[in-house]
């Protein structure tokens, strides 16, 4: 059967004719049209190319094919002059490939396609210029005919060039699942499958664990680490190598790469302070996207307890059952929880053993190590409302109740966990504006108590400068609150902001002349502001020595070296 002719045949003014229109033959360009010979990149079709959309593709089929993808199409092609039919896949029973945007159909076709959804179902009107130009393609298309085209979309076989230099041409066998990638530097389980030109294999890897530029998987590294940052969890490719991305000299030939990504090991600081104490890393992902809420029952399962290597002494497997953010379990398992899903697995690392000290586990005291590793699941939650849900009523006593719990961590030590309780009533309180009077009043209370407790946290933690910012969102609403204002000289000394701390004080003997703790303090900050005076002074002093003549400056120094001689005899 003679060859179609070429697109730059047609515009050249030769013709090879040929009676019967294959499926290869029919819209064929050619090798010499350009693979970026003007390509439209956006969705818009340029002035000569028509698209009407008959059966729309099904709602779940938003994606578009890209150029390089293998495509999968049915056609019928008509002449728009008198409606005559030239050419059919479907009357031949066998639906069309071809690469799309590498110029091997016509002009229309490369920029039509490109639009579809699958299951789409649309007619192209081409131009000559988008079609067969002013030869056509005789018998069967004159000469610069309009040509009407009704294009099913089946399918497509993704392919990227990952390099752009079509050294490495990655074809996905099958979609992953969610939206997350991997970035440089995660950790994930896979598996790889090195095949040679003739199938056999080279190298397989079955569910490893791989860290992304880590060069692990060496000669091959470059191209693995490439192609992983583009796939989801469960996601399978196959990537066509030459040996620039394969086993170099050692396999001129090139060859094959499977990959499978298994999971995603998503690692993430849970830990209350943010300090990277306490570091979840998910070793499989939970269902939907609903967590656990503060004071919800919760069902943890905790599987292993080691070193990193070694389980430890005396742990015993359970599944605990408790009320999250509660206090009834170890301050590890309270900062991991309710930042897991339904189903979730996960290892957690914590560098301050005495945090997981749990008796339920066997762990009745911290042990002597630099970290301790959890293996847990969540199996289950109870699912609470959420805050936007909940009645006035229904806030005002759960905020009350949740404060409670906080000052009982707070009598027990547990410093963060009650911080982090007081966080969370002042979250579900933070408008309460449109309440009716009487919960607004019982709101606004609670809502201080959560600030002046939050404030002893603070300066308990050291975290002088949010200590402050507490005591201040009290007084917005009460200027002359006693624990207020102490908190913050408090907190105003731990700073060094002596004035700032003398000022707040005198103000607490103003309301209180009895108080102790006042004087006490006030006694501090006279003493840190002297010695501040005393610095300052000296420094001064210094400055103008430096503004007198050298040979004084020079004595200065001479005598200031007499002295340390002196003094170290």
């Amino acid at each position: 059967r003679p060859p179609c002719p070429t697109l730059s045949e047609f515009l050249g003014g030769t013709t090879v004719l040929c009676s019967t229109m294959s499926d290869e033959e029919m819209a064929v360009a050619g090798d010499d049209f350009s693979e970026d010979a003007d390509m439209n990149e956006s969705d818009e079709l340029p002035e000569g190319i028509t698209k009407e959309i008959i059966q729309a593709a099904p709602e779940s089929e938003w994606k578009r094919p890209k150029k390089g993808d293998d495509v999968k199409v049915h056609y019928v092609g008509t002449l728009q002059s008198d409606g005559s039919k030239f050419d059919s896949s479907r009357d031949k029973g066998k639906a069309f490939e071809f690469p799309l945007g590498k110029g091997q159909v016509i002009k229309g076709w490369d920029l039509g396609v490109k639009t579809m959804k699958k299951g789409e179902i649309a007619k192209f009107t081409l131009a000559p210029e988008f079609a067969y130009g002013d030869q056509g393609s005789p018998p069967a298309i004159p000469e610069k005919a309009t040509l009407v085209f009704e294009i099913e979309l089946l399918s497509w076989t993704s392919k990227d060039d990952m390099f752009g230099d079509e050294g490495a041409i990655r074809q996905k066998l099958k979609e992953g699942s969610g939206w997350k990638t991997p970035n440089e530097g995660d950790e994930i389980k896979c598996t790889l499958r090195a095949k040679a030109a003739d199938g056999s294999i080279i190298e397989e890897r079955v569910e490893v664990d791989y860290v992304i530029g880590s060069g692990a998987f060496g000669p091959l590294a470059k191209m693995v680490d490439k192609v992983f940052l583009f796939m989801k969890r469960g996601e399978e490719v196959c990537v066509t190598c030459k040996k620039e991305y394969f086993y170099g000299d050692e396999r001129p030939e090139g060859g094959t790469v499977e990959l499978t990504l298994h999971e995603l090991y998503e690692t993430k600081d849970v830990s209350f302070a943010k300090d990277k104490s306490v570091i979840k890393k998910q070793t499989k992902e939970g269902e939907g996207y609903e967590s656990p809420k503060d004071a919800c029952k919760v069902k943890l399962s905790v599987e292993n307890c080691t070193d990193g290597a070694q389980t430890l002494a005396g742990f015993a497997k359970q599944t605990l059952e408790f009320n999250a953010g509660s206090g009834e379990v170890c301050d590890v398992l309270e900062c991991v929880v309710l930042d897991m899903k339904k189903g979730e697995r996960a290892e957690v690392t914590c560098n301050r053993p005495a945090m997981c000290v749990e008796p339920r586990l066997g762990l009745r005291e911290a042990p002597a190590l630099q970290q301790v590793v959890l293996t847990i699941e969540l199996t289950d939650f109870d699912k609470a409302k959420d805050h936007w849900s909940l009645t006035e009523e229904e806030k005002v006593d759960i905020g009350l109740a949740r404060k409670d719990v906080g000052s009982a961590l707070f009598k027990q030590g547990r410093t963060q966990l009650a911080l982090e309780r007081y966080k969370k009533v002042l979250d579900m309180l933070s408008y309460i504006d449109n309440f009716k009077d009487e919960n607004k009043s019982k709101a606004r209370e609670i809502k201080k108590l959560c600030n002046l407790n939050r404030a002893a946290c603070h300066l308990k933690l050291k975290q002088h400068q949010d200590a402050k910012k507490a005591c201040n969102n009290v007084l917005k609403e009460e200027s002359d609150n006693l624990k207020a204002i102490f908190r913050r000289a408090q907190a105003s000394i731990g700073l060094f902001e002596y004035a700032d701390c003398l000022r707040d004080i005198r103000r607490v003997l103003e309301l209180d002349p009895n108080s102790r703790d006042a004087r006490a303090l006030l006694k501090q900050a006279q003493a840190g502001q002297k010695n501040e005076d005393k610095k300052a002074k000296g420094m001064f002093a210094k400055m103008c020595q430096g503004l007198s003549s050298p040979a004084a400056a020079q004595a200065e120094v001479s005598a200031d070296a007499q002295d340390e001689d002196n003094s170290a005899e």
